[in-house]
């Protein structure tokens, strides 16, 4: 009896600990997002189309490394401002600014990406500041 009680402890310490890490940070966003889940949040333009997304993801070396490569005859990667990076994406037809952070010792890429043209990379950066401001967060190096 002793032993499924010790069992059922450890297994419940487990579970609470792994619950924990999953939602350890709650990250802020503008009032315009809708919380898709997992990270995922979009703002809809006149048509109910997805216009901007923004998206918060674990960071792994291989998305990362996914996220900075000019990979396709579509898609251009450049560094732009304090650790930050800005895309054109003609194949999706998006354009974005993205980053690193860290937050108690996890690191996230965040990432906006907006239909269209170039000129929505100033929108996709001023949003992805005001990320920064909301979460007292700054992008780092990789």
């Amino acid at each position: 009896m002793l032993k499924r009680v010790i069992l059922l402890l450890i297994i419940s310490m487990a579970l609470i600990g792994a619950v924990s890490a999953a939602d350890q940070t709650s990250f802020k966003v503008q009032s315009e997002f809708e919380d898709l889940g997992d990270g995922v949040y979009v703002i809809y333009d006149a048509f109910k189309n997805a216009d901007e997304i923004l998206s918060v993801v674990e960071f792994n070396e291989h998305d990362w490394k996914d996220y900075t490569t000019n990979d396709t005859e579509n898609k251009y990667v450049v560094t732009g401002e304090n650790n930050t990076y800005n895309f054109t994406d003609g194949s999706v037809n998006e354009v974005g600014s993205f980053e690193l952070i860290e937050v108690d010792g996890d690191k996230f890429i965040v990432d906006y990406a907006k239909t269209g043209n170039e000129d929505g990379l100033n929108q996709t950066f001023t949003n992805l500041m005001e990320f920064n401001k909301l979460n007292n967060v700054t992008p780092i190096e990789e």
